[in-house]
């Protein structure tokens, strides 16, 4: 915030020399002084307002879900974009404040791309039933859960505190039910609808993801 205070009032003195300048020597040197004042101010600004990416400012790391050919990261299922990160359990309101049970929290993050059901693209898409499933590599199951619906400092998603103590390579599988099915809605007259239906991607059935190989390095210790 100081840095930001200097630079406005050398902003003003640069202004206040474009005034007197523009007797003394015209128009043209008062244009200069007042283009450096903005330019003083810009960059100041800019400094000073810079944001820390999510997860630094509060002090935790997001991990990737990542194999060995790269990260469960901006994957399309039907008209959205999903990617997976985890990191240390949290606590979380409503009687889900123990986490003593649990060695990582894991995260879905879901946005719509272009679509006609009405969600802004890069809008997180609500109303989802959004189950996770991790199995080794042969088929058997290790934990399996539901999502909830939750919002952190960087946005809301679906995630979960998870068991999961032990390091290896697991398959991971995201279900994703049409919002539908939790009572969402859409206009289906021409002058007030969107245009689309949930059925152009769930009518035979749920939609599912599933990332092969993850490489899980193990608990996450707060």
């Amino acid at each position: 915030m100081k840095k930001r205070i200097v630079a406005v009032a050398a902003a003003a003195a640069l202004a206040s020399l474009a005034l007197a300048g523009c007797g003394a020597n015209g128009g043209n040197d008062a244009a200069q002084a007042g283009s450096a004042a903005n330019e003083a101010v810009s960059v100041e600004t800019t400094e000073d307002t810079a944001a820390a990416a999510p997860g630094e400012a509060a002090g935790f790391t997001e991990y990737p879900v990542e194999n060995a050919d790269g990260a469960f990261e901006d994957v399309q299922v039907g008209f959205m974009n999903v990617s997976a990160v985890f990191f240390q359990p949290v606590p979380m309101s409503n009687g889900n404040e123990a986490i003593d049970d649990f060695d990582i929290h894991l995260e879905a993050d879901v946005s719509a791309l272009e679509n006609d059901l009405g969600f802004g693209a890069g809008d997180w898409v609500p109303y989802m039933t959004v189950d996770y499933l991790v199995e080794t590599p042969d088929g058997e199951e290790v934990t399996s859960g539901t999502f909830m619906e939750m919002s952190a400092s960087d946005g809301p998603h679906y995630g979960a505190n998870v068991a999961l103590p032990e390091a290896g390579t697991y398959n991971l599988t995201f279900t994703f039910h049409s919002p539908e099915e939790n009572g969402y809605l859409l206009h289906t007259d021409a002058a007030t609808g969107p245009g689309g239906s949930f059925d152009e991607f769930w009518a035979d059935g749920n939609l599912t993801y599933t990332f092969e190989g993850w490489e899980y390095p193990g608990p996450v210790e707060p």
